[in-house]
């Protein structure tokens, strides 16, 4: 039984340990990793009680509506959905319609979100989750994706977590909630029926100036340079023009402005919500790295990604994040070199890449190399405490207040997995004033800041913060000191 290894797997594959985990880890370390690198065979309570895609989508559509009506034309506007039979008494003042579809959201996606992490018996399948959402990041930095990335987080990124990389990389190309937030569906090819005939556009196609938006790359250049070969990967700007061509026409199903007002709407997934417009799309075969596509449709665009999916870059590019973000932010050659291997052998079987990652003695090398991002750091904490879950806006405000709003990354990049970002003298004073208000919280004279750190840790808590612990004042001023330690900021 080794309480060493133990600690290293909750707390470098997980999201640290509960009170009692580490003893029942210390049996089988490594075979407790990869017994949850399985398909979920149903989502966690609080993500199933969370409205799909379609729900996300009419809710950016509901706020923007209510913005119109209270505008210059409000009125005019308000007149026709009254013939139309939509109630004006459905309609709310644009802060209600942002407080209720917005933050409301926000608060119950974040919440489900910790209290699961907080809670589950799975953190190995939930940290990959986490680590999955943020590769292909969606962020509700952008006002048209501000109630999307929690659906897609799970109908696109979730399901394939133990699956292959391919079918991960079609889901969210797909998902209406990448499309939105890379623009895809306003993306129109220059020789396409609508670019040839402008009136038969629908006016939401239309870009500034009543014209044609035209080709719109963000997609095409982010699944290149983010999503799969790596920004080293050997693709050309010309590449980035052709995947865009051939994604043209990959958009979504918008709903009907009455629906707006209809609450018994709302229930598709991102997948069923998934559409082929074949006005928008490039007609012609297109060349990709040297590779002509000459399928007609969508199947063009579901054969590019299928090879990108499968392509050596990305089988390097992904090895690398792997071990980036599990064993040190240089990350061991070695190490990439094997799972890159298995990427290879297996077609992208993420399951098998992360199988050989555990099976590395990088990943399970002393002392702990990576420092934690702040939900990482929160979620270690409240497991730690054996805190279940938190009130609405909580965990999330607190996260925010040391540096990582939730689902709110500046780019398509996601957050950076490394520490220097994070390893900043404010970002590290928030932290310990976080820790310092929650010990206020959740100390009492019966409990043992040593005996929780124990139980965290192992032997992996070091001589000196036993030492530190040990000799506070007060329950409280321990678990301030254990919760500002090296050993419980890094994993």
């Amino acid at each position: 039984m080794s309480l060493e290894q133990a600690a290293i797997a909750a707390n470098r594959f997980g999201f640290g340990a509960r009170p009692g985990d580490l003893r029942v880890i210390a049996g089988d370390p490594r075979g407790w990793v990869k017994a949850q690198l399985t398909p979920e065979r149903a989502l966690p309570a609080p993500l199933a009680a969370l409205p799909p895609a379609e729900d996300d989508v009419l809710a950016f559509g509901r706020f923007f509506v209510a913005q119109r009506l209270n505008g210059p034309n409000g009125d005019r506007i308000r007149e026709r959905l009254e013939k139309q039979g939509v109630s004006s008494a459905q309609m709310q003042p644009v802060e209600e319609a942002f407080r209720q579809h917005f933050r409301a959201r926000y608060e119950a996606s974040t919440k489900a979100r910790l209290d699961t992490a907080f809670a589950t018996d799975r953190p190995v399948f939930e940290r990959l989750a986490h680590f999955w959402a943020n590769h292909f990041t969606v962020s509700a930095q952008k006002p048209q994706a501000a109630a999307m990335p929690a659906s897609f987080e799970r109908e696109a990124i979730r399901p394939h977590v133990a699956g292959r990389f391919a079918d991960m990389l079609l889901a969210s190309t797909k998902h209406p909630g990448m499309t939105i937030y890379l623009d895809n569906w306003m993306s129109i090819g220059p020789n396409s029926a609508w670019a040839k005939n402008p009136a038969s556009m629908p006016r939401y196609t239309f870009g500034p100036g009543g014209r044609p938006s035209g080709l719109n790359e963000n997609l095409a250049r982010e699944i290149l340079e983010l999503h799969a070969l790596g920004v080293t990967g050997g693709y050309g700007q010309g590449d980035v023009q052709a995947l865009a061509a051939i994604l043209t026409g990959w958009t979504y199903e918008r709903p009907a402005p009455r629906d707006y007002f209809n609450e018994s709407v709302g229930k598709r997934d991102g997948a069923a919500m998934f559409r082929f417009e074949p006005g928008a799309h490039e007609p012609g075969a297109k060349t990709l790295m040297g590779k002509p596509y000459t399928a007609a449709g969508a199947a063009q665009g579901e054969a590019a990604l299928a090879d990108i999916a499968r392509h050596p870059a990305t089988a390097r590019f992904i090895a690398t994040k792997l071990a980036r973000h599990y064993i040190a932010d240089a990350p061991p050659p070695a190490a990439v070199a094997r799972i890159e291997q298995t990427f290879v052998r297996t077609g992208g079987d993420l399951r098998a890449c992360m199988e050989t990652l555990v099976d590395s003695p990088e990943a399970w090398a002393q002392p702990f190399a990576k420092f934690k991002r702040p939900e990482e750091y929160l979620i270690s904490v409240m497991r730690g405490l054996n805190i279940r879950q938190l009130g609405p806006g909580v965990g999330a405000i607190a996260a925010a207040n040391m540096g990582q709003r939730l689902y709110t990354a500046a780019g398509p990049d996601g957050w950076a997995d490394i520490a220097a970002p994070w390893l900043t003298g404010d970002l590290v004073w928030k932290r310990m004033e976080w820790a310092e208000a929650l010990s206020q919280r959740v100390a009492r004279a019966d409990v043992d800041p040593l005996s929780i750190g124990d139980a965290a840790l192992g032997p992996l808590l070091s001589a000196e913060t036993r030492e530190a612990v040990r000799r506070a004042q007060s329950p409280q001023q321990g678990m301030v000191l254990l919760f500002s330690s090296p050993e419980f900021q890094r994993r």
